[in-house]
C-alpha cells in the first residue's frame, strides 16, 4: 500500500512539475511570486481537506514556524542558485537532501536497517548522479561561484530539515496536526515569498497573474496532494527507508514520461542510473 500511495504521489508530482516547466518555457518571468502563489493554494488544499476540524495548539506552532523558515528559506535559495550556477548541478545537488532524513531516521528514531537497506540507499544515491548528470562537467564546474555554493548549501539544508521537522512533528502529536503544521509552513511561506516578489517583480504582477496564475494554482494544489501523500506514507514505512524509495520511484517515473510521452532522447548515464535506481527498489523490498 504504502510504494502504491508513492507511486501515486510522484504521479502528482509530475503534473505539478510540467505545469511548472511549461510556464518557465513560456514565460519565465516572476519566480516569486508564482512560487508564492504554488504555496498559497497548496495552503487551500491543506484547509480544505480537513475532516477533523482545524486546532493549533500552542506547541504546533513552533514546528509549523520553523517548518515555515525552512520552506521559503529553500524555495528563495533554488531561485538564487538556479540563476546563478548551473541547471543540471544544481538539480543533482537538490536531489540529495534526503541524506538528511535517512541519517535522521537510522541515528535518531533508530530505524533498523539490513545490509539490502544500505546497499539499496547507497546505489540509490549513485542512481540520482546518473540520472541527474548531463556530462557537462568541464562547463558546470566553470559556473561555481561562492554564491551558487552559498546558496545551495543553506536550499539543502531547508529541504533536509523539512522532511525531518514533518516526521518529528508527525511523531509528537501522533499524527493529529497534519494539516494545522502544513497550513502554517506554506502561510509563512507564502507570506515571506509574495514581499520578495513584490519588490522584485512589481512591475510585472499583472502580467505573472495573467500568464502564470491558472498554471501555479493547479500547481499548488498538486503541491498540496504530493505533501499529503508524503506524510500519510512516513507514517506507514520508516523515514529512513521512504526517502530513497520515493526518490527511486519518482526518477522512474520521470524517465518514462521522458521516453514515453515526451520522446526525449536519454544518454546512457541516464539510462545507467535508471538500472540502479530500479536495483535499488528491488534490494528495499528484501
Amino acid at each position: 500500500m504504502a510504494v502504491l500511495l508513492i507511486i501515486i504521489k510522484s504521479l502528482v508530482h509530475m503534473v505539478e512539475g510540467t505545469l511548472i516547466k511549461k510556464y518557465n518555457s513560456k514565460h519565465s518571468e516572476g519566480g516569486f511570486i508564482f512560487t508564492a502563489i504554488i504555496s498559497l493554494f497548496s495552503m487551500v488544499f491543506f484547509i480544505i481537506t480537513d475532516k477533523n476540524g482545524l486546532c493549533f495548539p500552542s506547541e504546533i506552532w513552533i514546528y509549523g514556524i520553523l517548518a515555515g523558515v525552512c520552506y521559503f528559506s529553500a524555495s528563495i535559495f533554488t531561485y538564487i542558485a538556479l540563476g546563478s550556477g548551473s541547471f543540471a548541478l544544481t538539480m543533482l545537488m537538490l536531489s540529495y537532501s534526503l541524506i538528511f532524513t535517512i541519517v535522521y531516521g537510522i541515528a535518531f528514531l533508530k530505524e533498523s536497517a539490513s545490509l539490502f537497506t544500505y546497499a539499496g540507499i547507497f546505489l540509490m544515491l549513485v542512481s540520482i548522479y546518473f540520472v541527474k548528470a548531463n556530462g557537462h562537467e568541464k562547463r558546470v564546474k566553470k559556473n561555481i561561484t561562492p554564491l551558487w555554493v552559498i546558496a545551495i548549501v543553506i536550499s539543502l539544508c531547508g529541504n533536509g530539515f523539512l522532511g525531518i521537522l514533518s516526521r518529528m512533528q508527525q511523531i509528537r502529536f501522533n499524527d493529529e496536526y497534519t494539516n494545522e503544521f502544513m497550513i502554517i509552513c506554506l502561510a509563512i511561506s507564502s507570506v515571506v515569498l509574495f514581499a520578495f516578489g513584490l519588490y522584485k517583480d512589481w512591475g510585472k504582477i499583472i502580467y505573472i497573474l495573467r500568464y502564470g496564475g491558472g498554471y501555479a494554482a493547479i500547481s499548488g494544489l498538486s503541491n498540496g496532494a504530493s505533501n499529503l501523500l508524503g506524510l500519510i506514507v512516513n507514517t506507514m514505512m520508516p523515514i529512513s527507508i521512504v526517502s530513497p524509495l520515493s526518490a527511486g520511484i519518482k526518477n522512474l517515473i520521470s524517465f518514462l514520461f521522458s521516453v514515453f510521452i515526451f520522446r526525449e532522447k536519454l544518454g546512457k548515464r541516464q539510462i545507467i542510473g535508471v538500472l540502479m535506481g530500479t536495483i535499488a527498489l528491488i534490494l528495499f523490498k528484501l
